[in-house]
């Protein structure tokens, strides 16, 4: 009988070495519990069972910690707008900030160069490719990142005249822009009434320091119509209207 035992012991603690040994139990989070929270300054997500991991922005830092690092994309930190270079050559693209995240502006954009200079980003003066840039806030805190500036056509740079302007003061095409005219400058465009009274003129027209903004040549604002233009280009003539509205 105590043989019979003895057997019957051994066979039971094989079987149960044989069930348990098959059972494999890997990292996992017990529970169902836990939260995502999101702030101005913060951001801090949790379960029961994994360390919680938070992101704190600082005057000059951006740190996050944890056991699990949390991924942040650029855009969610960083609202930005890229506008391309138009053609090839041009050197017209720019990068605008608009919002950091726990970073407030105003904001000032450099551009780190392979030696580790920084030059202060111009607007409208950058070519096709991938900036590396610093973007410092009000308070001296900074956010570095890598920005790709592209290319809206590949053929070669001409000019383009709009046929509308609408200087109402809301900074949306405020001033009558031609596209690539600061490429071409010597140049002179002139601005005539529906009478062919010449109401406004201009030489080295450049999109900024010499550009129409619907004012005369008194510098009064001139109504709404139809006006007519007349630009020389390096000898060539071009002629078209354009729509004021206010």
């Amino acid at each position: 009988m105590k043989l019979i035992n003895y057997i019957f012991i051994l066979v039971l603690l094989f079987v149960s070495s044989v069930s348990f040994g098959q059972v494999q139990l890997g990292r996992q989070v017990i529970g169902s519990t836990g939260g995502s929270a999101s702030g101005t300054n913060i951001t801090l997500s949790s379960t029961v069972g994994e360390a919680v991991t938070q992101t704190l922005f600082s005057a000059n830092t951006i740190l996050t910690q944890g056991f699990q690092q949390t991924l942040k994309v650029n855009d969610s930190i960083v609202d930005l707008e890229v506008i391309n270079e138009s053609c090839p050559g041009a050197g017209n693209g720019s990068i605008y900030v608009n919002n950091v995240l726990g970073c407030p502006g105003p904001y000032t954009v450099v551009i780190k160069s392979v030696d580790d200079t920084t030059t202060q980003l111009g607007q409208d003066t950058l070519t096709t490719g991938d900036y590396q840039v610093v973007i410092i806030g009000g308070n001296g805190c900074a956010y570095p990142l890598i920005v790709f500036v592209g290319l809206d056509s590949d053929e070669d740079c001409t000019l383009k005249f709009y046929t509308g302007i609408t200087p109402n003061g809301d900074s949306k095409n405020d001033s009558w822009i031609i596209d690539n005219i600061e490429l071409f400058p010597d140049n002179k465009v002139q601005i005539f009434n529906r009478w062919g009274n010449q109401v406004w003129s201009g030489e080295n027209y450049d999109n900024n320091n010499v550009v129409w903004e619907g004012i005369d040549k008194t510098g009064t604002e001139m109504a709404d119509a139809t006006y007519f233009y007349v630009a020389e280009v390096d000898g060539k003539i071009y002629k078209g209207w354009v729509e004021l509205t206010r």
